[in-house]
């Protein structure tokens, strides 16, 4: 299956579970309400999976530049 395949079912499952969430999540909101409060929380919530994997790149990029072994480990 292509990437951008993948990528479009993961956005509209994740839709899809917002709007259930957020329209039996006991408020009380219609399912109009709902939709769009999934409409505009699921670039929010992309953004933030995307962020996440970008800072634990950049992190795990950081420590193998910046590694120093323990002196125990160097001797060997």
């Amino acid at each position: 299956m292509p990437k951008r395949v993948k990528y479009a079912g993961f956005v509209l499952v994740f839709f899809a579970l917002l709007a259930v969430v957020i329209r039996f999540g006991g408020t009380g909101v219609g399912w109009g309400h709902a939709l769009l409060g999934a409409l505009v929380a699921t670039p929010l919530g992309l953004w933030m999976i995307w962020l996440r994997r970008r800072m634990t790149e950049q992190a795990q990029e950081w420590g193998r530049r910046r590694f120093r072994p323990w002196p125990e480990e160097r001797r060997r």
